[in-house]
């Protein structure tokens, strides 16, 4: 009887009232990684910074194989003192892209904010972080020319038979990485991909859906989930996702 009235009080405002499904649960993305790709996974770590993702990967799985990619000389020196001398970790002091070059990459004070791409001004985030005393490095850092190559080619020079997992954090260069890549996607050779997608203004250059899914789905892939840094784009200073994409017929999607 009470039941019946609190739930009739809830409709008169409009709601509803259904049971909960114990089924159906928060999904923690760690979790699913382990569950979906095999044990010993061979994993593509572009935008490596310091070597996080190679610390998170290690706990994740027990023996993957590792390659990592960061171009900013001083973050490759401190990701090399750790893990340099691990076994199946494979450093790489280079970015990948669309083509090979050389490109001049614009170099932050927290380094993990540099990118191809300029920072933009008159921006909430760039305004926020003037709190902070080394802002204007944050915006007028030094400028490093980086070599660039593209998967496609270290894939085959490596002689890399399949990737499990591709992972792409480079603030706003995820879409030339891709391209650089379509050869080996074309060949059905990736798993998996999680890409950072920017959808606010902090850089020149920001992404929709369609910009980086030309790329991955028709080549097989369908996205699975979605873990968002804010949840839109006028209650924050950042707005973006990592964005997970599994292959269709690996995983029989």
């Amino acid at each position: 009887m009470i039941k019946k009235i609190l739930k009739k009080i809830i409709n008169s405002f409009g709601y509803n009232i259904n049971k909960y499904n114990k089924e159906i649960q928060n999904v923690n993305f760690d979790e699913l990684l382990k569950e979906k790709i095999k044990k010993n996974p061979v994993i593509f770590d572009v935008g490596a910074n310091q070597g996080q993702s190679i610390e998170k990967y290690k706990k994740i799985f027990s023996n993957p194989v590792i390659h990592s990619f960061e171009p900013i000389k001083r973050e490759f020196d401190i990701m090399h003192s750790k893990f340099g001398n691990t076994e199946n970790i494979h450093l790489n002091n280079f970015a990948l892209g669309d083509k090979e070059e050389y490109r001049i990459l614009n170099v932050a004070a927290k380094s993990s904010n540099s990118s191809f791409i300029k920072i933009k001004s008159g921006t909430k985030w760039l305004e926020h972080r003037s709190k902070d005393k080394r802002v204007e490095q944050e915006k007028y850092s030094e400028s490093q020319e980086v070599n660039i190559k593209t998967l496609d080619n270290y894939f085959k020079d490596k002689n890399v038979q399949e990737i499990d997992l591709l992972k792409i954090d480079t603030q706003g260069y995820e879409d030339k990485v891709l391209i650089g890549c379509q050869e080996t996607l074309k060949k059905n050779k990736i798993k998996a991909i999680i890409v950072e997608i920017m959808f606010d203004n902090v850089y020149e250059k920001y992404f929709s859906f369609s910009d980086i899914e030309k790329y991955i789905n028709p080549n097989d892939f369908r996205m699975v989930g979605i873990d968002l840094i804010n949840n839109n784009l006028f209650s924050g200073l950042v707005f973006f996702a990592d964005v997970y994409y599994f292959n269709k017929k690996t995983y029989n999607l």
